[in-house]
């Protein structure tokens, strides 16, 4: 019995001493990895072609561990991401292209030609189309990717004498991508590697809305839109400290006036006629008439109809919010009249004879008189030849004379983007009839902040829409920076006969001076 106590004893004692060696064991081992500095094989990075498989590379910075790593090592920063050269990015930029250009196999020649197989192809090879004396004289050339990167940049200096008025694309990217995109409308395709565009180890960075991924969804940053060379946008000016005295020493008088007229003598007050009404003051007139302001729209129409079952035109604009709004309140008295319009009351009314209502027949002037724009027409108080078609006059022929697919409405959809929501925009912010709104009656400047930073609302609210716009109006064709280059010296058909400058009645002080 006590020889197999002192045999346990015996296992017990060579237990406990073969666990404290295996502890020695691993705390030796734990500390010298605690004390030896790591070692890392370095991760090689490649970026990878879209649409193209890379070989793996093996290098023998990537095989061997390095001789002495920093412990502590700087972060490294990831390159930015890079896209290559991409024909559905480029079909996104040609949007600017649109207005003037067709790139679609059964496509008609535009204000430009059509570009169906343009790269590569000869240069003015469109039977039809109407080309300047400098392409004409490169004609028999080919529209190679090198001069196509050069002419998108810069056309006047490709080309010198080109009537093409766009100025170019700022961004390389931008140019490669519509190389891309034209180089695969062609009757035998050809992909960016096939036209040289992609270097095969240096891929084309990204422009700012490629870079981003549709999850992210940024808030959307207008691209920016120029403003034209040798072109100035004045708004109205405003009344000076002795003009302001004036007005307010005018309505004094008619306020202490007003109670002593019976109705028949405040038709007939001088006011209302010539001279007296050229020179008056909205703030005389309201003297009078200042329900207009605050008159609404009839809660139910005559035909039975409520206002809340039915949408004006107007309201279907980005430029108006809110329920529907009388004529003159909306010309004279919302946000977005009194800063894009500087109107008065009689710039509509200019005096008329409420017996005869004949522009022969005005109390202040001897009969059949009138000349030959009068201040109002039969049956009217106003003019509109002189007064609403001065902005809302419709363009004539827009579809033949500026090479548009069909009406604005139709086809500004191919014209506009979230990052370009002002399609007119692409002909008229520093190429096409660039002098334009500067008249005492407007804000051209603010009008042309807002065509910068909104819809083409602002610009189709005025010229576009209801069916009474359709009246074509003469609009003064005044001569801006590049007419010439882009247009020829002489006036084309349309455009003979018309005005070269707007009517002095409504030119700003330093026009007129």
């Amino acid at each position: 019995m006590k020889l197999l106590e002192s045999f346990l004893a015996l296992v017990t004692v060579l237990f406990f001493a073969s666990t404290g060696v295996l502890a020695l064991v691993w705390v030796g081992i734990i500390g010298v990895s605690a004390l030896t500095p790591s070692q890392q094989v370095p991760v090689a990075t490649a970026t990878v072609a879209i649409d193209a498989e890379a070989p793996a590379e093996t290098t023998d910075a990537a095989a061997a561990p390095s001789a002495a790593p920093d412990p502590v090592a700087d972060p490294v920063t990831p390159e930015p991401a890079a896209v290559l050269v991409s024909a559905e990015a480029g079909g996104k930029v040609f949007r600017k292209c649109q207005a003037c250009h067709d790139a679609s196999a059964d496509g008609r020649d535009k204000t430009g030609p059509n570009l169906w197989g343009v790269v590569g192809g000869e240069i003015a090879a469109s039977a039809d189309f109407k080309y300047s004396d400098a392409m004409q004289a490169r004609a028999g050339e080919a529209w190679s990717p090198d001069l196509l990167k050069a002419y998108l940049a810069k056309p006047n200096d490709a080309v010198p004498g080109t009537s093409m008025s766009f100025v170019g694309l700022k961004k390389d990217a931008d140019v490669l991508n519509v190389i891309a995109y034209l180089g695969q409308q062609s009757p035998a395709p050809q992909s960016p590697a096939d036209l040289g565009l992609v270097a095969g180890d240096a891929p084309v960075p990204a422009s700012a809305d490629m870079e981003t991924s549709a999850a992210e969804a940024p808030e959307i940053e207008y691209d920016e839109v120029p403003w034209p060379e040798g072109v100035t946008y004045a708004n109205a000016p405003e009344r000076s400290e002795a003009e302001r005295q004036a007005v307010a020493e005018a309505v004094a008088a008619l306020e202490a006036l007003v109670p002593t007229l019976d109705y028949e003598r405040a038709r007939y007050h001088e006011l209302h006629f010539p001279p007296a009404i050229e020179t008056a003051s909205n703030e005389e007139c309201l003297v009078c008439h200042q329900e207009i302001l605050s008159h609404e729209p009839r809660a139910v129409s005559p035909a039975g109809v409520p206002i809340d079952a039915t949408l004006a035109w107007y309201q279907t604009l980005d430029t108006y919010e809110g329920p529907q709004a009388s004529f003159h309140y909306r010309h004279l008295e919302s946000d977005y009249a009194k800063t894009v319009m500087n109107l008065e009351c009689t710039f509509c009314h200019k005096g008329n004879d409420p017996r005869e209502e004949s522009p022969d027949m005005i109390p202040t002037r001897a009969n059949f008189e009138a000349g030959a724009s009068p201040e109002f027409t039969l049956r009217k108080m106003v003019n509109p030849t002189e007064t609403c078609l001065l902005c809302h006059g419709a363009f004539p022929g827009p579809e033949e004379i500026m090479g548009l697919g069909g009406p604005w409405h139709e086809v500004r959809v191919d014209m506009e983007w979230p990052e370009a929501p002002n399609g007119c925009m692409s002909c008229h912010a520093e190429t096409y009839r660039t002098v334009r709104h500067n008249v005492d009656y407007l804000h051209a400047r603010n009008i042309e902040e807002y065509a910068r930073a909104g819809s083409s609302d602002s610009c189709y609210g005025c010229h576009g829409g209801r069916a009474w716009y359709r009246t074509s109006y003469p609009y003064p064709r005044h001569e801006w920076p590049l007419m010439e280059d882009m247009v020829g010296p002489e006036a084309p058909d349309w455009a003979i006969g018309r005005p070269t400058a707007s009517d002095p009645e409504h030119a700003l002080p330093s026009a007129a001076e």
